[in-house]
């Protein structure tokens, strides 16, 4: 992955720029290991209000990203969205927050 990493380089694209913060425009170009150049780009990049994570795209991304930075095992967080989905029905919040240290 490192490896990869040393490969990528991010610049500053000027639409990008001037449609932000109105528009969340993504765009790619990649060059291929036989010379061709591809580009692409996502007008309502997944996660914007016009194009919303599902509840589960959302509640694997939480998962994602928390046993990723060694915040929570999978386990704990599933415990945690489960009371998050039922907040609503919870007279008082307190009880919660020894969950999130």
């Amino acid at each position: 992955m490192i490896a990869f990493g040393s490969r990528v380089r991010m610049v500053v694209d000027d639409e990008v720029d001037r449609a932000y913060p109105a528009r969340w425009v993504g765009k790619i170009t990649v060059i291929t290991s036989d010379g061709r150049t591809l580009h692409d780009r996502v007008d309502k990049p997944k996660g914007d209000p016009g194009n919303s994570l599902s509840r589960t795209e959302l509640e694997e991304k939480v998962i994602e990203l928390a046993v990723y930075s060694n915040a929570a095992s999978e386990k704990e967080m599933k415990v945690a969205l489960r009371q998050i989905w039922d907040l609503s029905k919870v007279p008082k919040v307190g009880p919660l927050l020894p969950l999130f240290p």
